[in-house]
C-alpha cells in the first residue's frame, strides 16, 4: 500500500466494532522482543540495524502465518510521509524517525524493527476485541521464535530496554473516549485508582481520549497479566458508562445543546484549527453514544479523527508547500464529509 492510498484508507475501521465503540477506540497488544546475542537497538549502529533488520524482514515475509502486509523503509521517506504513521498513532511521538514499519494492509498488526527494542509487534482492533488480538499475536510470536532466538533470562524473562517490559514482553493497552468522567470531575480517580492496580493512565495521542495500559510485565505469566488488565479496563468502561448516562439524565438540555452546536459548527465553518475540530468531534462522539444523533456513526467519527489532521490533509490533497491556510482546506473537508454520510 502507497502512503498516498494510507492516508485515504479505512484502517481498523473496514470492519464493525463491538457495543463498547462509543466508548472504546481501539484494543491493542504489544509483544517486545530483542534478538539474542545483540546490544539493544539503541546501542546499535546503523550497520547492525541493517543486519538485524534484514534478518528479521526474511522471517516476516517467509512467515506462512502473515500475508498482506507493506515493507515501510522510513529512511528514504519526507516528513509528511512519516507523519501520517504518527497521525495513525503507530509512531508514538513526531520524532524524526529513521527504521521499519511492516504493516498489513488492513491495519491490524504492524511491527517496528530497531526503535526502542529490535521487534515490536503491535495487534489492533476497533472496540473492546482482547481475547482475538491476544490470540492471534501470541500465533504470530510463537510462530517467529520457532526460527529466531530472543534474548531471555530464567529469572527476569524477556530482556527488554525498558525493565518495566522485560519478563512477558507484553504491553496490553486499550484507548478510551471519556467525556463523561471529565464532564462529572472524575477522571482523576480513574488516574488514582488503577494505579494500586499496577496499571497505568497517559493521555492519548488526541485529547480526551486516554491510553490505559499495564505498567509491568514481570513476575507474571502472560496469561495473568492478561486477565489482570483486562479486567480492569472492564471496570473503566463501566465507569464511563455510568458517568455518561447519570450526567445526561441530570443535565439532558445542556448535553444536547453542546452536541448539536458542535455539530452545527463542524457543518458550517469556514475557518476550523485543528484542536477545535477534535474538542467538537469529542462532543459528537458523545451524543452518538447517548442515541442524541443517530445519522452518524462511531466508525465515521474515527475516520474523521485521522483525515482531518493536517499531514493527511496534506497528502489527500497532494500539497507540499507550506504556504497553505489548512484551517480552510480542514473546514472545507469536514463539510463536505458530513454532508455525504449524512
Amino acid at each position: 500500500m502507497k502512503i498516498e492510498e494510507l492516508a485515504i484508507s479505512e484502517g481498523i475501521w473496514n470492519s464493525e466494532a463491538k457495543d463498547t465503540s462509543d466508548i472504546v477506540f481501539k484494543s491493542s497488544i504489544k509483544f517486545v522482543r530483542n534478538l539474542d546475542g545483540y546490544v539493544f537497538a539503541h546501542k546499535l549502529n546503523m550497520k547492525e540495524k541493517d543486519k538485524i533488520n534484514k534478518i528479521l524482514i526474511e522471517n516476516i515475509e517467509n512467515n506462512d502465518r502473515l500475508s498482506d502486509f507493506t515493507i515501510y523503509n522510513l529512511n528514504s521517506f519526507s516528513k509528511v510521509d512519516k507523519m501520517i504513521f504518527f497521525e495513525r498513532n503507530i509512531l508514538m511521538n513526531d520524532r524524526t524517525y529513521g527504521g521499519v514499519i511492516i504493516l498489513s494492509n488492513d491495519q491490524k498488526y504492524y511491527f517496528i524493527l530497531c526503535n526502542d527494542d529490535h521487534i515490536e509487534f503491535v495487534t489492533l482492533k476497533p472496540g473492546f476485541n482482547f481475547d482475538d488480538i491476544f490470540i492471534y499475536g501470541k500465533k504470530i510470536m510463537r510462530s517467529i521464535e520457532n526460527k529466531l532466538d530472543f534474548a531471555f533470562s530464567e529469572s527476569f524473562g524477556y530482556l527488554t530496554s525498558y525493565p518495566q517490559n522485560s519478563g512477558s514482553g507484553i504491553e496490553i493497552f486499550i484507548t478510551l473516549h471519556l467525556p463523561g468522567l471529565i464532564i462529572s470531575s472524575k477522571i482523576n480517580e480513574v488516574v488514582v485508582e488503577p494505579e494500586k492496580q499496577g496499571i497505568g493512565v497517559r493521555s492519548g495521542w488526541i485529547d480526551g481520549y486516554y491510553e490505559i495500559y499495564n505498567k509491568y510485565s514481570m513476575g507474571l505469566a502472560e496469561k495473568k497479566i492478561f486477565e489482570h488488565t483486562v479486567s480492569n479496563f472492564q471496570k473503566i468502561v463501566q465507569y464511563e458508562r455510568e458517568n455518561r448516562e447519570n450526567e445526561y439524565n441530570m443535565n439532558k438540555s445542556i448535553i444536547e445543546d453542546k452536541v448539536w452546536r458542535s455539530y452545527g459548527v463542524l457543518l458550517s465553518s469556514r475557518l476550523i484549527s485543528l484542536y477545535e475540530a477534535f474538542d467538537l468531534i469529542s462532543h459528537v462522539r458523545l451524543g452518538i453514544g447517548l442515541g442524541i444523533i443517530n445519522y452518524l456513526t462511531i466508525k465515521d467519527i474515527n475516520l474523521l479523527l485521522y483525515y482531518i489532521q493536517d499531514f493527511h490533509l496534506r497528502k489527500r490533497y497532494n500539497i507540499e508547500g507550506e504556504n497553505l491556510n489548512l484551517e480552510e482546506l480542514r473546514a472545507q473537508f469536514l463539510r463536505d464529509y458530513l454532508k455525504e454520510v449524512i
